[in-house]
């Protein structure tokens, strides 16, 4: 389990009514473990209520998940998500439910073997994130959940984009529980010591023009403090740069019907161009020989007055280091030219496995709703998952937390979801050898986006058996 999460619970799963006690988390990754319904981990106590049974369809189905949810202190990965099962079996009695915890670094490749088997024992109920989705998606083994989207769930999401990346093919295949947008962050003593604040929007969302940026790294860099940098020695946080450059002049990383890639389009090259005039300014650094993590650090530090790569997560496992340097960090979304910025995100939520056996398709839809929308879980499974509600009318959850509510501001500016087409690690590759040739004047713009554009489109074809395109 990450300590991030561990910390955000500590911080904010007390904030919830729903809360299952003192949430605190093991600081590691589990091994796979299965739970049964006869093991001891499902003697936790829950309050005797009078609770109206839904349906009473027999059924029984596996819930395989990722150490997402934040346990209680002293509890092994699964025994929270044993709780909401208890919880499911008051509404839902004759539906037997056994979990299997997987871990992150053998999981995805025991599932993958398995659909590869073609006859292996799928879970019925998956919860994990929607490029690993698609994914099985495109194998053709997910369940169409799109009965379960209906009018009034669609409207009440809080993106378009959380809609998109629930989709393949124009199938709804993963049902959304939480999501957090990535940020940049800015070093409060700086911005204010420099008179950028004045440019920077603090209301709401906090959502702000490129010009008002350019004139924020301006007060900075005639103030004497160090520049944040635009690191791309590897494929690390590279998710931040993306939206950086993209959102600068309005530009898209892909064409709409996600086919080709549009970096050399000429929003994307007048960014590229910006960037590269400020770089020469000494107002952005030049990271070619930096990674994400090294701007990070910096920032933590306090040696730079910015950091393109940020989230609540960040801000959490960076608490300590943070006081201890007394680095007081301003959060701000990636600049737009229209001040409407189309921001990247994590995701988590629910597929349901193909097994045509219709009552145990249809469990495991009953067990999806209940995780996600029912009044007595649902929001304290967003909070555990270290992330926010998708859906409007899910309130905020994080009262009280000024820090937490820009990031859930934020939500609504979630933007297309790339990660979920083909090809999309082999272009994270090109990606920053794009930025590199221009950060070093090896190429000019124009010619390292056209070789961007090229390479990164081969990786869209279908490959041959032989792995050829």
């Amino acid at each position: 389990m990450k300590s991030w999460k561990r910390i955000l619970a500590l911080s904010l799963c007390g904030m919830l009514a729903a809360g299952a006690g003192a949430c605190k988390g093991k600081d590691k990754e589990s091994d796979n473990i299965e739970v049964t319904p006869g093991d001891k981990q499902e003697e936790a106590e829950v309050p005797e209520e009078n609770t109206e049974i839904v349906s009473d369809l027999e059924a029984d189905i596996s819930w395989w998940t990722y150490p997402v949810f934040v346990q209680d202190e002293g509890q092994e990965d699964g025994a929270y998500e044993q709780t909401l099962i208890q919880e499911f079996n008051k509404k839902y009695p004759n539906i037997r439910v056994t979990l299997n915890v997987l871990n992150y670094g053998e999981g995805p490749d025991q599932i993958q073997a398995l659909i590869d088997a073609e006859g292996g024992e799928l879970p019925d109920v998956l919860l994990d994130e929607p490029g690993r989705i698609s994914t099985y998606a495109k194998a053709g083994v997910l369940v169409d959940l799109g009965d379960m989207f209906t009018p009034e769930v669609a409207a009440d999401m809080v993106s378009p984009g959380i809609l998109s990346a629930c989709e393949v093919g124009g199938i709804y295949v993963m049902y959304p529980l939480s999501a957090s947008n990535y940020v940049m962050a800015f070093n409060r003593y700086m911005v204010e010591g420099s008179g950028a604040m004045e440019v920077m929007n603090r209301e709401g969302a906090c959502i702000w023009t490129t010009e008002a940026f350019e004139q924020a790294l301006e007060r900075l860099n005639h103030s004497g403090f160090n520049s944040g940098m635009l690191y791309c020695s590897g494929i690390a946080g590279d998710y931040a740069t993306r939206s950086f450059v993209i959102n600068l002049y309005d530009g898209n990383l892909m064409n709409e019907d996600r086919t080709a890639y549009e970096m050399n389009s000429e929003a994307n090259q007048t960014a590229l161009a910006k960037i590269k005039e400020w770089m020469e300014k000494g107002w952005i650094q030049n990271g070619s020989g930096s990674s994400g993590a090294d701007a990070v650090s910096a920032f933590v530090r306090g040696e730079s007055a910015y950091c393109l790569l940020w989230s609540l997560p960040q801000a959490l496992s960076n608490a300590e280091a943070l006081a201890e340097n007394e680095v007081q960090v301003v959060v701000m979304p990636y600049p737009s030219a229209d001040g409407v910025p189309s921001l990247e995100y994590m995701m988590n939520g629910f597929c349901v496995f193909r097994t045509g056996d219709e009552k145990r398709e249809e469990a495991s839809r009953y067990l999806v709703d209940f995780l996600c929308n029912d009044e007595s879980v649902a929001a304290n499974n967003v909070v555990r998952s270290g992330a926010f509600p998708v859906r409007g009318s899910m309130g905020d959850v994080y009262a009280g937390n000024e820090e937490a509510q820009i990031y859930e501001a934020l939500l609504p500016y979630s933007g297309t979801y790339y990660n979920k087409v083909r090809g999309f690690e082999e272009m994270r590759v090109y990606w920053y050898q794009m930025l590199t040739e221009i950060l070093n004047a090896e190429y000019s713009v124009k010619d390292a986006s056209d070789s961007f554009v090229e390479y990164a489109n081969k990786t869209l074809e279908e490959k041959t058996e032989e792995g050829s395109q």
